[in-house]
């Protein structure tokens, strides 16, 4: 199929969705059932959930005897029966996290088949240990919420950490309705992602970044700053390739010793020279920013800030985000 795609239009990369393999099932859909029988997309379905049947909970194949926190009612819930029987003879219970995986290597198998000296772009959304040789990921169905907007960055450094090197959150939200503040303060965040993109669901209201005249001008400033770092970051990702450490990464991890930066999850180093320190409250025009002992430059005045281990105010309008070089470090830009 691949195959047959690409003789007609020869694409530079694959976005391989829903892949868990996802499903508008309970399960199993039935088999033996003609095509005109699928189910109902479930936005179609107005409020109504798709119903549930009876679950056999002496089936430790569908019930598992042990807490895996799943906040649907049982683990086939919209994906493959755990009892379905591949023909090798194994349960999908067992091999259930490796249909991705596979999908992916295979995916890869044929782009680097049919172009040998060109690394190829896959972006995937089912994932599982390894996945990061194979495929970029971005974080999956988030909410246009300022509490998934926090979120994002602690997705974005779990995944770094995984050996996922290139992954993003949904630019201002997949479910539901984002709002122009919230959007502005999303891209002004997700400029700087390894993986950045704005997307949301069928039938939320649009929003591209040119909507709102705001959005489009932080868009432009926050942009403007990652298409200047394209270097850098190419930088980054060779070095994170060598050693393994993450191009978006926390505090933490540059400073181990300072006990403040354990725990924050409101900042984004990329790589070892750039700090990030977005807004993420509704309202909020400045911003309280930890900067570790050291000497910071503004990227944009270049006007020093002397770190002390300490929280700095930061000044931040709307259509403005505080992006910090770090003294001593070297880091190529392009105009």
């Amino acid at each position: 199929e691949l195959k047959q795609y690409f003789d007609q239009l020869a694409i530079d990369g694959m976005w391989i969705d829903m892949n868990e393999a996802s499903s508008f099932c309970t399960g199993s859909c039935g088999s033996g059932k003609p095509e005109d029988e699928a189910p109902v997309y479930p936005w179609l379905l107005g409020s109504a959930e798709p119903p549930h049947r009876k679950i056999n909970t002496t089936d430790l194949f569908l019930v598992p005897p042990y807490a895996i926190h799943n906040p649907l009612p049982e683990i086939s819930d919209k994906t493959i029966e755990t009892t379905a029987v591949h023909s090798n003879g194994v349960i999908e219970y067992h091999v259930h996290n490796l249909y991705g995986y596979m999908e992916s290597k295979a995916t890869r198998d044929f782009l680097l088949q049919r172009r040998p000296d060109e690394r190829p772009f896959l972006l995937s959304r089912s994932t599982f240990s390894g996945s990061g040789a194979l495929v970029n990921h971005w974080t999956g169905d988030n909410a246009a919420t300022w509490q998934d907007l926090h979120l994002s960055i602690a997705s974005v450094f779990d995944f770094g950490i995984f050996g996922i090197p290139m992954v993003g959150a949904d630019i201002c939200g997949f479910n539901g309705n984002t709002t122009e503040e919230l959007c502005a303060r999303w891209i002004e965040l997700g400029a700087f992602y390894p993986f950045s993109r704005d997307h949301n669901a069928i039938d939320m209201l649009p929003q591209e970044l040119y909507r709102w005249d705001s959005v489009a001008e932080a868009s432009r400033r926050a942009l403007a700053v990652r298409y200047s770092l394209l270097p850098y970051l190419y930088t980054m990702y060779q070095h994170s390739v060598e050693v393994g450490w993450p191009v978006a990464r926390p505090l933490v991890f540059e400073f181990p010793s300072i006990s403040a930066v354990v725990d924050n999850d409101r900042q984004m180093l990329i790589g070892d020279g750039i700090l990030i320190s977005p807004v993420l409250q509704k309202g909020a025009v400045s911003v309280d920013a930890f900067f570790p002992s050291g000497r910071w430059y503004d990227w944009y005045t270049y006007v020093e800030v002397a770190g002390s281990d300490a929280n700095i105010t930061l000044d931040a309008p709307l259509e403005h985000v505080n992006v910090h070089i770090r003294g001593g470090k070297i880091v190529p830009i392009q105009p």
